[in-house]
């Protein structure tokens, strides 16, 4: 046989196997990916129910897997099942009604953790039929108003929503207490009706509500009506007293042993709620002492640009609650992005300039680059930018776009940070030592974790809300209106350590870093124990009637 002939028969062989190489993986490419096709609820929906029962992913073709499954807000039975023999149908049981008003987001093959190396096509994650994996896809909806808050809409609506006094409890809820509406303090005890009807659950009309001669606003005296946990907190900065005390904690220093901390008691009162009154929007005036929270700051830095969005976005909203619900849907339908650690443990502010620390990332496993910096700063820092780019990161980087989103469209809004009341170290008795003096767990929700030995084994856990100003009332908003200080209603409770007017003026670098963490934490749950309502709250019928 002629050489040349044998050459070409080669070639044909080599190219053969080669194609039939690749042939697989060319088949692979050109097969379609799996996608969602739709939800129950659908995406971004508004007003869902609160009886739903049942969350449903609908699939283009048949799944291999059903792994990484991330939620927030909802306790669910078990894992989630495929409905259908043909796996196209996800479901996810929930065992408990959805709370109303609340945002809710479940996400299939997301990366919130921040694993910086973990790759889409790893093996924890969602595939379809021919093993692409599923793009990270997020379902977010909005549930609908509760009864009473549907009244009040409507009550303000037809013009019969008074609030006389401006305390924050309208006048019709103001006569079935027996209150003054023309009064914030009907008793004179110190302790507004408020605070009394929302928090404490006392008799507003009366100063001793059990009449053993001490008054209701006795350090004491306020908890008998109510589930209270009272917690020792040994902390380093940043923490400000004034910022501990609102609805859901009161909090007062005490005397420390150790000199690097400060001790603070904290009670706090987990089941705690606002009344919340719809507010005519736009405002016409807003008190000159909270206009600074309605001003771009360094960190909620909207510009005219977004400004003019977010006015195009709100123009058929008459309501402030109507706003809240509608800044939540648009920022549901922003894309969510694992954050380069979070912004605010390796940043702080020195002579009006940000600045970076770069001893931050030094004792980190990886190096970074000053484009992934900038990068992590405009989807997780700056409310501006990543209103422009529609992403933001998790808690923390979603309350700076949330509240800036709300600065531009007029209503106060400030930033707060918490830290869970239980976080502990596995091993040490820690927990057990802890929870010893609770008689109910129910709002005990934990974080457990190793003693670290390296700055790389840290986790740390906070929680950032929002905190607007409405009825005369600093509320907190979290992935639910009025979420309080129980984490997107679970039964895990948070003590709120700070606020600012800007966040990139409090510096956490100083005691929150993982090098930090390892050497000694930042704050210490010392002691912990609960009380339960010695007497029936009062008014308990008007709460179950009105909020």
């Amino acid at each position: 046989m002629p050489r040349i002939k044998i050459e070409r028969l080669l070639l044909i062989i080599f190219i053969s196997i080669f194609c039939l190489t690749l042939l697989p993986s060319l088949v692979k490419r050109l097969l379609p990916a799996p996608k969602v096709i739709k939800t129950i609820p659908a995406l971004s929906a508004m007003n869902v129910p609160i009886e739903t029962q049942q969350i449903q992913f609908v699939f283009n073709q048949p799944m291999t897997e059903e792994k990484n499954v991330q939620h927030r807000g909802m306790r669910i039975k078990g894992q989630p099942k495929w409905v259908n023999e043909e796996r196209t149908i996800l479901a996810i049981i929930l065992v408990e009604p959805l709370k109303p008003g609340a945002f809710y987001s479940i996400v299939l093959n997301g990366n919130l953790s921040g694993d910086l190396n973990r790759s889409l096509d790893s093996d924890d994650t969602m595939k379809g039929r021919w093993g692409k994996p599923l793009d990270e896809y997020a379902l977010t909806f909005i549930t609908a108003p509760s009864d009473i808050m549907q009244k009040r809409i409507t009550a303000f609506n037809s013009g019969t929503l008074q609030d006389t006094d401006a305390d924050g409890l309208d006048d019709k809820l103001e006569a079935e207490l027996g209150t003054f509406s023309t009064t914030s303090d009907t008793d004179a005890d110190g302790l507004k009706d408020y605070e009394e009807y929302c928090k404490y659950r006392t008799d507003p009309t009366s100063a001793d509500s059990d009449g053993d001669g001490i008054s209701d606003a006795d350090w004491d005296e306020r908890r008998e009506y109510t589930y209270s946990i009272r917690t020792v907190l040994d902390i380093k900065p940043p923490w400000n007293l004034e910022s501990m005390n609102d609805l859901f904690q009161d909090a007062r220093l005490m005397k420390g042993e150790a000199s690097n901390y400060q001790k603070i008691e904290v009670i706090l009162y987990p089941y705690a709620s606002h009344v919340l009154l719809p507010n005519p929007y736009p405002y016409q005036r807003i008190p000159e002492a909270f206009k600074k929270y309605v001003e771009p700051s360094y960190d909620l830095n909207y510009s005219t640009e977004m400004q003019m969005a977010i006015k195009e976005i709100l123009s058929e909203e008459t309501h402030t609650l109507g706003v809240i619900a509608r800044l939540q849907h648009e920022i549901g339908q922003m894309k969510l992005t694992a954050p380069l650690y979070e912004p605010l443990i390796y940043t702080y502010m020195n002579h009006g300039e940000l600045v970076i620390d770069q001893e931050f990332f030094d004792s980190m496993d990886r190096k970074v680059t000053e484009t992934e910096v900038e990068e992590a700063l405009a989807v997780n820092y700056f409310g501006d930018s990543m209103f422009k780019r529609k992403r933001h990161g998790t808690c923390v980087s979603r309350a700076r776009i949330f509240a800036t989103m709300l600065r531009a469209a007029g209503i106060p809004a400030r930033v707060s940070i918490s830290v869970p009341m239980l976080y502990y170290y596995k091993g040490i008795g820690e927990r057990r030592r802890l929870t010893k003096n609770l008689d109910r767990e129910v709002a005990a929700g934990s974080y457990a974790f190793e003693a670290p030995s390296v700055p790389t084994e840290v986790s740390m856990v906070g929680h950032s809300q929002v905190e607007v100003y409405l009825n005369n009332h600093w509320i907190r908003l979290g992935y639910q209106l009025n979420e309080g200080s129980l984490f997107a209603g679970t039964n895990t409770a948070y003590i709120k350590i700070v606020d600012a007017l800007d966040f990139a003026e409090v510096d956490f670098t100083k005691t929150w870093t993982p090098a930090q963490w390892v050497k000694e934490r930042p704050y210490r749950t010392v002691e912990l124990s609960d009380q339960a309502a010695k007497y029936e709250p009062h008014a308990i019928r008007l709460r179950t009637e009105y909020e």
